[in-house]
């Protein structure tokens, strides 16, 4: 499979979810109000830190990538606000950036937007078998690792198909950034 002829991937700046779950890694769960565990984690923002953090990854891009008016032929991010916002913020000159659902966040189901202690309460015994088996059970209601990366490698046919012959930047999540990682360098599970 030919892959674009640079591909940069970029993990979204700090997000409101990412600073009330390392909160909660602490024992203190005060983030996670009834309105903020109501939402969908598409729906989280960047924080000061995640809009700082994102500006200056798109400095460090230019500086690597753009020197000598080289551009990216193709932008793409995930579809989930945090990541939008961090494509924004990167400052990438003439960006047009096309959204992928493809590149969504994991479906975390029912352990998504809740504090680390009541996921241990509720969901302890669901937790140590995905623990035990974090490539292919799913977390309750929720996707596994071997299915996002069944969606990453429809990312990867659309970019064999459409880009092979360009420069690509994609902005999408952490998890989805090692489902690449795990296709792309044929890691086994």
């Amino acid at each position: 499979m030919a892959l674009p002829i640079d591909l940069v991937l970029v993990r979204h700046g700090q997000s409101e979810g990412n600073r009330a779950k390392r909160l909660s890694e602490k024992d203190d769960h005060s983030a996670f109000t009834e309105e903020f565990r109501n939402r969908h984690t598409a729906s989280f923002r960047l924080t000061e830190l995640g809009r700082s953090q994102a500006i200056e990854t798109g400095v460090f891009i230019t500086e690597e990538f753009m020197m000598n008016g080289a551009v990216f032929d193709r932008y793409y991010t995930s579809e989930y606000l945090r990541a939008m916002e961090t494509a924004a913020n990167l400052y990438l000159p003439n960006s047009t950036w096309f959204c992928d659902t493809y590149l969504t966040e994991r479906n975390w189901g029912d352990l998504d937007s809740m504090p680390q202690n009541e996921r241990a309460e509720r969901y302890g015994e669901a937790i140590r078998k995905w623990k035990a088996e974090p490539f292919f059970i799913a977390p309750p209601n929720g996707e596994s690792f071997n299915d996002l990366c069944l969606r990453v490698d429809r990312v990867l046919q659309t970019l064999h198909r459409e880009c092979s012959d360009k420069r690509v930047i994609i902005v999408c999540h952490g998890e989805v950034m090692w489902a690449f990682r795990v296709r792309m360098e044929r890691m086994s599970q």
